[in-house]
This record gives structure tokens, C-alpha cells and sequence, in this order.
């Protein structure tokens, strides 16, 4: 939920801004700290406050601030990340501007907005100096809130036991707007900090993930969890940063965590051919392709086929392929466009026209030129391009930018891979060359073998949606070779 704006509900049984149902004067010139917590283990804190603010002169409102540290060990190295958001809104609740950064050393991505009416928002997005712009014509001429990393909502207003919230969410990463559902669904007595308080449970819907938030009768959020492990607790100050010297003692591998284990040992080698059994997958997810297929479904269990591609090179196109114009375009952080993005894939390919040898080049380039570690961040290609580091996500993003620039249409999978007898979430990208191929720059495969299993594709914000089936599918191997 990195990043969102929440964007005034369409039908409020009060007809209340929303503003006034999520930050009434009554939780106004506050200052929170929460803990967050993975599997009971600490792994960061969020800081937020709320207090008076001069706009400029004769105009004044509240600054809302939130500051959030989270400290991830994955693929055996160690994450540190920040996210830093303001927000500034009028007496009347209503958004002047916001800005907000993610910074995780080398990899920074800021985004900032700004109100140029009631009904218009201004959106820059800064990745390493390369600036995206964009006019978003908000509905009902209605403000927006900026939202914590964690969760949607900083505090709360007047709550009353069965009021059912229909929220439009904006999204500056993908720069577009999606549901979120807020129910307050019943009260009860919960112990916090040695007290039994009388509590709101509320339950709010995003992507299909669940989170539930117990709040006081001041608005107070105490408590909130998902259903993938992650909690967040009001805390003290000194209790909330105390648990930052207990991280570095309590490792925990994430990506092992959300891994499937596989029911039969697979060999660390290609495969050409691999069926299995995949359970609880959404049906809008994108799993069909020119190498997968659904031999079977019934019962909420898909029976799927993989078969590695088998083509001839010199029957591909040549360059530039007229086919599949948006998929050649630049985007907010696939930019195909950018000069040292340009001028870099043109000397990669070296005036190569067959499409396939053409992308095999850029594919082998970022195999021996892209350093393989973990990063929590906001996948950027220029950014990828200027640390020369990244896990899958960032090689696939900067892979599309190069293949792009070339004019070879390219788009990006998200799946499952098979390592050392598990599977594990795993990007990678299709070129089309007359027909459509797998690539993986992160394993160097020029053609990806059947272990690459394919369940979304599109960009970041069709990928966000994999956080829909962690930690909930299940996977059986039938066979292979």
C-alpha cells in the first residue's frame, strides 16, 4: 500500500468530507508512534504527527507527517528503508500539497502533488533526476489524503458501529484510481499496555488484502495487522525505537518466508516441460500465454502446463516491429525514452535488425552488467541504470526501458521461478519477435525454462496484485523434464 492517496468516498450516509470522517478536530495536534512487527518479530517503527501549519499569509491548516523505518533482511542482505511524507490541508480538511520519498541508500523515488483547484492535482515524480508530470481531474470535485506506507489511515475520526465506507483511492505510482473498502464492524474490550479499552474494530479491503484496525473512542489507532504477518502497535516513543537495536538479533529471511515448497525435489537444471497444480489463485489473473496453458480447472485447483518455447531465430522480425505500438512506449519508471537509456541500448544491440539477437544482446548485457542484490524500492530504470544493482524487479525494468528504446515491444511477468527445491516470487519479461518470448536477465536465460511460472502481467500496478496470493496459493509439482 506504498503510496496511496485516499480520495473522498462517493456515497457517505452523512455526506461527510473525508477529511472529517478520517481526521477530525478531535484527533488534530497529535504525535503517535507505532511499532511494526513481522511474525512477532520487530523490523521498524512509524512516527506521525499532526499539528497547526500557516499556509501563508491570512491562510492557515495542519501539516500531517509520517515517518516510517523499516529494516528487511532479504536474500541474505540486509534492507534499511525510509519513508518520509508530508502533507499539507486547510481548515476546511481539504489537500494543498503533499510530497512523500522512499530512500533505501542508493535508490530514491519522490513524488509530490499539489492542488491546482478543487478538482485538479499536479503530480511530479523525481527517479534519480528523470521527471514524469501529470494533470489528475479528481471526481466530484472532492480533496485528497495522503496515506502512511503501512496503512491507509493515520487516525481516526467519529466512528459508529456499521458505517460502510466506499473510498476511491488514488495511486501516484501507477497514477490511477482503485477501490478501497472501510467497514466498522463491531465493538469490543482489548488489553493494550496493561488496560482493558473499549475499542472500534475496523476492517478495510485493498487489492484484495484485509486489514483490521482496533481504535479508541479518541480515534486512536492501537492496533492494525494484516493477514500475511504484518502488525503495527501503539507504542511508546522509547518502546517504538528500542525494538530498532532488537532488529539486527532477530533476522528473518522474507523471501523464504513467502516461498513454496516444492512437493518434489526438481533438478537444479532447465526445464524444458513442467505440469503442475496450483490452488487459490484468483481467475483475473493473467496465466495463460504462448508457453503456459490450463490443461484443467475445477474446484478452485488449476492443473497448468509450461513448455519452454522452441523457434527459429532467423524467422524472427526484423527491427523496428511495427506490432504492439503501446508496448514499445515509455512509461513512469519504464523510461524507454530517456537519452542515456537510448543511447546505451543502441550500442548494446550494434546495429543488429533481428529482433531476437537484438534483445539477446540487451539480455546478456544485464546479465554481466547489473549487479544481482536485493532492493526495496520503487523499480526505476534510470535508477537501475545509474546504482547498477537490483534484484529481478529492477532487471526487468531495465531491461524493458532498453528493448523498448530499440523498438522491441516488451512487457513484464511476475510469477513463480523454481531454486533449490522451492519456488520463489520472481520478475521477468516476454519480447515479441513475431512471437512472443520469455527472457530472464536475472538468470541470464535467453529463452526462460518451464520453472518460470507466469501469474500477472503488465506494470507496477498489475504487479502490486501479487501481494493478493502470498503466503495463500498452493503449488503441486506433477511432473517434468
Amino acid at each position: 500500500m506504498i503510496g496511496l492517496l485516499i480520495l473522498q468516498q462517493v456515497g457517505f450516509k452523512n455526506k461527510t468530507t473525508v477529511y472529517k470522517t478520517f481526521l477530525s478536530k478531535d484527533t488534530l495536534l497529535s504525535d503517535s508512534w507505532m511499532g511494526i512487527y513481522f511474525n512477532s518479530s520487530p523490523v521498524g517503527f512509524v512516527h506521525s504527527a499532526i499539528e497547526p501549519f500557516m499556509i501563508k499569509k491570512g491562510k492557515s491548516g495542519y501539516r500531517i507527517t509520517n515517518r516510517t523505518f523499516m529494516n528487511f533482511f532479504i536474500m541474505q542482505k540486509r534492507n534499511k528503508v525510509w519513508f518520509n511524507a508530508q502533507a499539507i490541508v486547510d481548515n476546511n480538511y481539504q489537500l494543498e500539497n503533499f510530497n512523500f520519498e522512499l530512500n533505501s541508500g542508493m535508490h530514491t523515488v519522490n513524488v509530490s502533488g499539489e492542488m491546482l483547484d478543487k478538482q485538479t492535482l499536479q503530480v511530479k515524480i523525481d527517479s534519480q533526476g528523470n521527471i514524469s508530470e501529470k494533470k489528475i481531474i479528481l471526481p466530484n470535485k472532492q480533496g485528497v489524503l495522503i496515506a502512511s506506507i503501512i496503512s491507509p489511515f493515520t487516525s481516526f475520526g467519529s466512528l459508529e458501529v456499521g458505517n460502510n465506507y466506499n473510498l476511491m483511492v488514488f495511486n501516484p505510482f501507477s497514477l490511477s484510481l482503485e477501490p478501497l473498502e472501510v467497514s466498522v464492524l463491531k465493538q469490543e474490550i482489548i488489553a493494550h499496555e496493561n488496560q482493558d479499552i473499549e475499542v472500534f474494530v475496523v476492517k478495510s479491503k485493498y487489492r484484495g488484502i484485509e486489514q483490521t484496525a482496533w481504535v479508541n473512542k479518541n480515534g486512536e489507532i492501537l492496533k492494525q495487522e494484516t493477514g500475511l504477518g504484518w502488525v503495527l502497535i501503539k507504542e511508546s516513543p522509547e518502546s517504538a525505537t528500542r525494538a530498532y537495536d532488537a532488529i539486527t538479533k532477530s533476522d528473518i529471511e522474507l523471501t523464504q518466508m513467502i516461498s513454496i515448497a516444492a512437493n518434489i525435489a526438481l533438478p537444479n537444471k532447465l526445464l524444458e516441460v513442467l505440469n503442475i497444480k496450483i490452488k487459490n489463485l484468483p481467475d483475473d489473473f493473467d496465466i495463460k500465454s504462448q508457453r503456459q496453458k490450463i490443461i484443467n480447472d475445477q474446484d478452485n485447483i488449476k492443473t497448468i502446463q509450461i513448455r519452454q518455447e522452441k523457434f527459429k531465430p532467423d524467422k524472427c522480425l526484423n527491427l523496428p516491429i511495427a506490432e504492439f505500438a503501446d508496448l514499445k512506449q515509455a512509461s513512469v519508471f519504464i523510461q524507454a525514452d530517456a537519452p542515456e537509456i537510448k543511447t546505451l541500448a543502441e550500442k548494446i544491440i550494434n546495429k543488429e535488425t533481428n529482433s531476437y539477437w537484438a534483445a539477446v544482446k540487451i539480455n546478456e548485457w544485464m546479465f554481466k552488467n547489473i549487479a544481482k542484490v536485493p532492493v526495496v524500492s520503487i523499480p526505476s530504470a534510470v535508477d537501475v541504470l545509474k546504482t547498477r544493482e537490483g534484484d529481478c524487479n529492477e532487471h526487468s525494468v531495465l531491461f524493458a526501458a532498453l528493448a523498448r528504446a530499440v523498438g522491441i515491444p516488451t512487457k513484464i511477468n511476475v510469477g513463480l521461478v523454481s531454486s533449490n527445491g522451492r519456488f520463489y516470487y520472481h520478475a521477468w519479461v516476454s519480447v515479441y519477435t513475431g512471437v512472443w518470448l520469455d527472457m530472464d536477465p536475472t538468470f541470464g536465460q535467453n529463452i526462460a525454462d518451464a520453472g518460470h511460472i507466469k501469474l500477472l502481467e503488465g506494470d507496477i500496478s498489475r504487479q502490486l496484485d501479487i501481494i493478493q496470493v502470498l503466503g495463500k496459493i498452493e503449488l503441486e509439482v506433477i511432473n517434468f523434464q
